[in-house]
């Protein structure tokens, strides 16, 4: 399956010794989209696990200005990539071309702005970002293109449920007397986020059963589709059978969640054995008492995040400890 997901701005910038022509040292193409023809890659960035900004017009202003002080914050794995395009090419030809690819690609374009004539300043996060890259050390220490006019694009392509986020910022290289464009492209692709590398304590589950009356845990692991614990799980476990045995008067429902992927019923059904297996791991294995636990599953009608895409369903995927 093709992964498409970018984010990204860039505008102008006082560059140095443009004539290097090979590549950032460990920058990659994304599978996404390909660079423009004769391009070389000046900064790379790869997150496993990140945000990335995306900016859509406003529908109260009658110009269509972007609404800069509310992006769309996505989450997710993040690429980073800027381009110098072949001198001779002028913002305008390599922009369309992006804008033609992502469209055979099947992408919805969401925004679409010609800021040429006027200071178009997507804010100051893109240039924070933009430190960050590995670069060849070309650009102006400040990353001063990030407060340029140019071409900005925004499109979302759907795959197997999933939604990827790119943007592409074109604009004319500063202080260059012959046309040359930078390309500045950001993809977020729909991963999970990696859990469990915080087991939740039998202390910080008693507070939240204080405070919030339940807890969600994101430390039970299952295969897809399966209602056996992982032997991952074991470190949760061992958190929740110490909370119940510190607390021998609570009662607690044990109650499994699903993403909305598949069949309701099934999902039901398989959420319902997952809350069992938690329950018999911990009569079994920990010896606590049964009378003490109710499995529940509730498959994906208690979402905590939207279904849409893959983070969102990431985090609703998750057993709860109730008190009773």
């Amino acid at each position: 399956m093709k992964k498409q997901h970018l984010w990204l701005a860039l505008c102008t910038a006082t560059l140095v010794n443009w004539a290097h022509a090979a590549d950032v040292p460990g920058g990659m193409d994304h599978p996404v989209i390909s660079r423009f023809a004769g391009s070389q890659m000046d900064g790379y960035q790869e997150l496993g696990f990140e945000q990335g900004s995306f900016y859509l017009p406003d529908p109260t202003n009658a110009a269509k200005e972007l609404q800069r002080d509310k992006p769309l914050v996505v989450e997710g794995k993040v690429t980073r990539l800027l381009y110098l395009a072949p001198k001779g090419k002028t913002p305008l030809e390599v922009h369309r071309n992006f804008q033609q690819a992502l469209q055979s690609a099947g992408a919805a374009i969401k925004t679409a702005v010609d800021g040429r004539g006027a200071w178009w300043t997507p804010g100051a996060h893109w240039k924070a970002n933009f430190q960050r890259l590995k670069f060849q050390g070309r650009w102006a220490p400040d990353i001063s293109p990030f407060e340029r006019e140019g071409f900005y694009l925004y499109g979302v392509v759907s795959r197997a449920g999933s939604v990827w986020h790119v943007s592409v910022l074109t604009a004319q290289v500063f202080g260059e007397t012959d046309p040359q464009a930078a390309v500045a492209i950001q993809i977020v692709e729909p991963v999970a986020m990696q859990t469990g590398q915080v087991v939740v304590s039998a202390d910080a589950m008693k507070q939240g059963l204080g405070v919030e009356g339940k807890v969600a845990l994101y430390g039970i692991y299952f295969d897809t589709g399966k209602s056996e614990v992982k032997s991952e799980s074991k470190a949760q476990l061992e958190q929740m059978a110490r909370l119940l045995r510190e607390d021998a008067k609570l009662r607690v429902f044990v109650v499994g969640h699903t993403d909305n992927q598949g069949a309701f019923d099934a999902n039901v059904a398989l959420s319902q054995r997952r809350a069992e297996a938690v329950v018999a791991a911990l009569a079994g294995e920990y010896k606590i008492d049964r009378g003490r636990m109710v499995a529940r599953g509730v498959a994906n009608v208690a979402p905590v995040a939207s279904n849409r895409a893959e983070p969102g369903r990431a985090k609703n995927r998750r057993v709860e400890l109730v008190e009773q």
